[in-house]
């Protein structure tokens, strides 16, 4: 295959073109993520205890951010959401490189931080429903593998470009930033919408959509539907363990170095830039149903999770976390599959959204019941085993969806 035909069969592949944008989008994110905190700290001089407090009022945004997202979604489309998620984080960190020049307050930091994060769910939910829209059920899983690959390309180059550009004075760091997502912006509707004659008009949207009483209703009717929501957040509650549980107690309790721990992580990256396509190929070609996937999946976090507490040094880390890997591998993509397949007609947008406000609500709380369990027992066992029940809660959760048993991806 010349590089011609390589070119033409990358520009020509949905699930790529996606998951570029996604690159986009969470590259701009990563960039300046972990060095929002050091400039205020360090370049401003205020008390660390007030930088933190960013952080929780981020996770009330990403919290507060997926149903209204979802109701444009419906209304307004796919497409204006995507565009709408990129552009405005864009004019976000524009201001945010005019705040640094002029110095100005905490407080505008901490506001238009939350407007960052809100935005950024306004594009996840409008790409997660225009994924639906593009794709059949037997096609998504792929497509989310691909997706889920430029998403950690993302945040994988993210940190390096955040290294070479925090050199730079911090308000010229925050506008290249700015520059970046007016270019996935661009990339977006130029790449993208050429497939957009599957999606939805806002017209017909808001001609065929019933009134949110009616929504409310049908989805609170949906048992399927239910139950994967209230997996989604008891899942993502030990999910969220991963970055910031896990960070303190392999330093702390287990003794090892940050480099060995950096180490654990980016071999958590790396599994799932390799490993993620094969996978979801290899369950496909097995017809492997999308609830068994579920529940092994949520299994192996459970187990993997909990083996945690047993571990004597780095090595037996990296093995825990290679095996928490390969259960994100499996269930997310089929967790996806589950939610879009129920989140049907025009309020779509909306049902996604609910699943982006679990996962949301899980990563935000997930932290704070680990500090708790952390600070409250010295037993590895007890603290790995206590949150890994909420893994076993999922899967049982999970298996109440009878209607997936059916379903085969």
């Amino acid at each position: 295959m010349n590089v011609s035909t390589l070119y033409r069969k990358i520009k020509n592949d949905k699930g790529i073109t996606l998951a570029a944008t996604w690159s986009f989008n969470q590259l701009a994110y990563a960039i300046v993520y972990p060095f929002i905190p050091l400039y205020l700290a360090q370049e401003r001089a205020i008390a660390y205890t007030t930088v933190s407090l960013i952080f929780p009022l981020m996770g009330l945004a990403v919290s507060l951010a997926p149903l209204p997202c979802g109701w444009m979604t419906d209304k307004f489309g796919r497409s204006f959401m995507m565009l709408f998620g990129q552009a405005g984080r864009a004019a976000i960190f524009f201001a945010l490189a005019v705040f640094v020049y002029f110095n100005a307050p905490f407080w505008l930091f901490a506001i238009f931080l939350m407007l960052n994060s809100a935005v950024g769910v306004a594009f996840q939910v409008g790409a997660d429903a225009y994924l639906a829209d593009i794709t059949t059920p037997e096609e998504r899983p792929q497509y989310y593998s691909k997706i889920r690959i430029g998403y950690n390309v993302g945040w994988a180059l993210g940190p390096m470009l955040g290294a070479f550009f925090a050199k730079t004075p911090f308000w010229l760091f925050f506008f290249i930033t700015g520059i970046l997502c007016i270019a996935g912006t661009i990339y977006t509707k130029l790449a993208c919408f050429r497939y957009d004659t599957g999606v939805q008009s806002s017209k017909s949207v808001k001609e065929k959509t019933p009134d949110d009483f009616s929504i409310v209703n049908n989805v609170l009717k949906n048992f399927n539907f239910m139950m994967l929501l209230t997996g989604t957040l008891l899942l993502m509650l030990l999910a969220s363990q991963l970055y910031s549980t896990l960070s303190a107690y392999s330093t702390q309790r287990v003794e090892i170095s940050k480099e060995a721990l950096g180490s654990i992580y980016s071999l958590n990256g790396f599994m799932v830039l390799a490993l993620q396509i094969p996978i979801v190929a290899i369950l496909k070609k097995l017809k492997v149903p999308v609830l068994i996937q579920l529940v092994s999946g949520t299994m192996i976090y459970a187990v993997s999770y909990f083996f945690i507490g047993f571990a004597a040094g780095a090595a037996a880390l990296a093995v825990s976390v290679a095996a928490i890997t390969l259960g994100e591998i499996v269930v997310q993509p089929a967790l996806y599959t589950a939610v879009s397949s129920e989140s049907k007609g025009n309020y779509a947008g909306r049902m996604l959204s609910m699943y982006s406000l679990m996962r949301g609500i899980g990563y935000s709380v997930g932290p704070w019941f680990g500090a708790m369990i952390f600070e409250s027992t010295k037993s590895g066992p007890v603290l790995w085993g206590i949150l890994s029940m909420f893994a076993v809660c999922s899967a049982i959760v999970f298996a109440l969806t009878g209607k997936s048993k059916t379903q085969q991806i």
